[in-house]
């Protein structure tokens, strides 16, 4: 997921962030966004990709780059990441602790279109072509994170697709289905960078020698359910933390801000003997 593309949209964010105990949230600003192409630019206020996008011809967005998608590509790069669960997007007046300044350029927003025929027979086995048209699309944009204290720049590739074979009827329609996955994609790829830390603080039903519930001291300020985390004995060696994955859970139900009722999925026998033992646990989110 990790690449380098050309640039031709760039997405300018300053990011700060806020001590949340286990969990600090990182403040994002958008700031201009920019289109580039070779001499050429255009700049689009943050307003104003909210806007409707034009109804574009299916001949003009097939196997072309296709500048007409470039507000609602940009909009969905910015849901994406306002989605993030430790992102918290934030007014021009509130970055002055500004840690990360977060670069994003759109790369690629292309459709495809493959016509395909097929030998078929009817029902008194007479012979007929079948000629059927597929289209696909794919929407990329590289995001820069880049640390503000130290210099250190990290970038990411992502991407969001729409099968050639999937059930998409036009190219704006495989864009537009790529365009949503891309918001989904990243949100789920930040959400993995910047992962939710859990306390176990109590353990819930048991039967025989396995735990099959516990309780997180994470809630709905920052999950809902169906999240999984992956749980971890704590442990110190020269004064570093060492872990050792113990087992899979799923939250059922969040049962306020700050707790969360969850289904061990595996290693219930080894959680069980970690709470009998009095061993630090924790969880960290997956998804």
């Amino acid at each position: 997921m990790i690449s380098r593309f050309p640039p031709s949209i760039a997405l300018t964010i300053n990011v700060s962030a806020q001590d949340n105990g286990l969990n600090p949230v990182y403040k994002v600003q958008l700031g201009e966004i920019t289109y580039q192409k070779g001499e050429a630019s255009k700049k689009l206020t943050a307003s104003k990709v909210l806007g409707v996008v034009a109804d574009v011809v299916e001949g003009r967005v097939t196997d072309i780059h296709n500048e007409e998608y470039i507000p609602l590509a940009t909009n969905c790069v910015k849901t994406g990441l306002t989605h993030v669960r430790r992102l918290q997007t934030i007014e021009a007046d509130e970055v002055e602790d500004a840690k990360y300044l977060v670069t994003a350029t759109l790369t690629d927003i292309t459709a495809s279109r493959k016509v395909k025929t097929y030998d078929r027979k009817d029902s008194k086995g007479r012979e007929y072509k079948e000629t059927k048209t597929y289209y696909g699309a794919v929407v990329t944009v590289a995001l820069n994170f880049k640390n503000l204290q130290s210099g250190e720049v990290t970038t990411s590739s992502i991407s969001g697709r729409c099968s050639e074979y999937s059930l998409a009827n036009s190219a704006d329609e495989a864009i537009r289905s790529a365009l949503g996955a891309l918001a989904e994609n990243i949100y789920e790829y930040y959400n993995e960078v910047y992962p939710i830390r859990a306390n176990i603080i109590e353990r819930g039903r048991e039967k025989k020698d396995k735990t099959k519930e516990l309780y997180i001291d994470v809630g709905s300020r920052f999950i809902g359910e169906d999240v999984h985390f992956d749980v971890f004995i704590i442990g110190q060696v020269a004064g570093r933390e060492t872990r050792k994955q113990i087992g899979r859970i799923r939250v059922r139900e969040t049962l306020g801000d700050d707790i969360s009722l969850c289904k061990v999925q595996k290693g219930g026998k080894d959680i069980k003997a970690a709470f009998d033992r009095g061993d630090a646990i924790v969880a960290i989110s997956t998804d």
